[in-house]
C-alpha cells in the first residue's frame, strides 16, 4: 500500500490543516524536506517523542583529566611559528617560509615543492659525524640545505605518513632523538652527535640501536611522529616503562635502560616480547603511540593474512 505523507498545511485525512509554525512532528523521507504531523492529533504526537540529550562523559573517561593525574601532557607546541607553518591532520607537511638568503636543512628526499630560485647544497656536517651517522646511526651522512635566492615557501615532509612535531632547541641542552626521527631545521647550525648505548642491553633490547643520535643548537627543528604524542617531564629517580619503538626523543639527563617484561609465561605469552625500555628521570621524554615500526608490522600481518601482534617478539626492534 501506499503510504501517503501530509504536507505543511495539509492536515490528516478527515482532519483540518495546520499553518507553518504551529508544532507539529516533523517527518518526512530521508534526503527530502521535513514536514509535519498537522491538527490536535499530530501536536499531541509530537509531544510524546522523546528527546535525545547528549550523555555527558564521565570525568575519569576525560583524557585532559586522566593525563593530568598520571603526569603526563598532550604534546602542543603549535602549528606555526616565526618562519614556519604545520598544514594537515595525520600526513603533514612543514612550510618553512624563507627570505632571501634563507636556509632549511633537510633529509634527502624529504622535498615536497619549492621554487625554482631555491638551490640546494649537501652538508656532511664533518666526514668523520656523517660516516658515523650512516654506519652506526643507521642515518644518512647527508643533510640537504635548501637555500633562497628570493622569498619562496619550501615544503618538506617525512620519510612515512606521520605527523610533525617542532622542537625548539634553544629551550633544551641538546636531545636524543629516535632513529629517521628527525625531519628538518631551520637554518643550518643544528649539530648531530652519534654515542653508543650506555650498556649491551640497551643497544640490543631498547630499541634504538647500539647508537643514539643526539641534536642540539638554536635553531627550531621538527621530527616525525606517528599517531598521538605525549610527553612527561620526569622527576629525579622517576621511571617510566614503555613499548620500546615509542620513545621519540629524550633530554640527555635521562637514563635509558631495558628491564625484563615479567615472569616465563608473561615473556613468553604476553605479546610484549622479552625486554621493554624504561627511562629514569629527571628530563624530558616524548613518547609516540602509533611508531614507524608498529604501522609497518600491521600492515604486514594484514597482508599475510596474520593475527596482529602486539611487538617485535624478543623486545628487540621490530624489522
Amino acid at each position: 500500500a501506499k503510504m501517503m505523507y501530509p504536507m505543511v498545511g495539509q492536515g490528516m485525512p478527515g482532519q483540518p490543516g495546520m499553518p507553518m509554525g504551529q508544532p507539529g512532528m516533523p517527518m518526512g523521507m530521508p534526503g527530502q524536506p521535513q514536514t509535519a504531523w498537522a491538527g490536535p492529533q499530530g501536536a499531541s504526537r509530537a509531544a510524546e517523542i522523546p528527546v535525545a540529550v547528549p550523555a555527558e562523559i564521565p570525568q575519569q573517561m576525560r583524557m585532559g583529566g586522566a593525563l593530568q593525574k598520571s603526569g603526563f601532557v598532550q604534546s602542543d607546541h603549535g602549528r606555526s611559528g616565526e618562519g614556519w607553518e604545520i598544514v594537515g591532520e595525520d600526513s603533514q607537511i612543514l612550510v618553512a617560509k624563507l627570505e632571501a638568503g634563507g636556509e632549511i636543512m633537510a633529509e634527502p628526499g624529504g622535498l615536497l615543492t619549492k621554487a625554482s630560485t631555491t638551490h640546494p647544497s649537501v652538508n656532511m656536517g664533518g666526514l668523520c659525524t656523517g660516516f658515523k651517522r650512516c654506519c652506526c646511526a643507521e642515518e644518512s651522512c647527508f643533510r640537504i640545505i635548501w637555500k633562497a635566492q628570493q622569498p619562496d615557501i619550501v615544503s618538506v615532509t617525512p620519510y612515512f605518513p606521520a605527523k610533525v612535531l617542532p622542537i625548539d632547541l634553544s629551550k633544551h641542552s641538546g636531545l636524543f632523538v629516535k632513529k629517521k626521527a628527525w625531519v628538518a631545521s631551520l637554518g643550518r647550525d643544528t649539530e648531530f652527535g652519534v654515542e653508543p648505548a650506555p650498556s649491551c642491553a640497551t643497544a640490543c633490547c631498547a630499541g634504538q640501536g647500539c647508537f643514539l643520535t643526539s641534536i642540539k643548537g638554536k635553531d627550531m627543528s621538527f621530527l616525525s611522529i606517528g599517531g598521538t604524542v605525549v610527553e612527561k617531564t620526569l622527576a629525579d629517580g622517576e621511571e617510566l616503562v614503555l613499548e620500546q619503538s615509542s620513545l621519540v626523543a629524550w633530554a640527555p639527563t635521562v637514563r635509558l635502560d631495558v628491564i625484563r617484561t615479567g615472569n616465563c609465561c608473561t615473556m613468553c605469552c604476553g605479546g610484549q616480547g622479552l625486554f621493554q625500555a624504561r627511562v629514569t628521570g629527571p628530563g624530558l621524554v616524548i613518547i609516540q603511540s602509533m611508531s614507524f615500526e608498529k604501522a609497518r608490522q600491521a600492515y604486514m600481518q594484514a597482508a599475510l593474512g596474520q593475527k596482529p601482534s602486539q611487538s617485535g617478539g624478543i623486545g628487540m626492534p621490530i624489522s
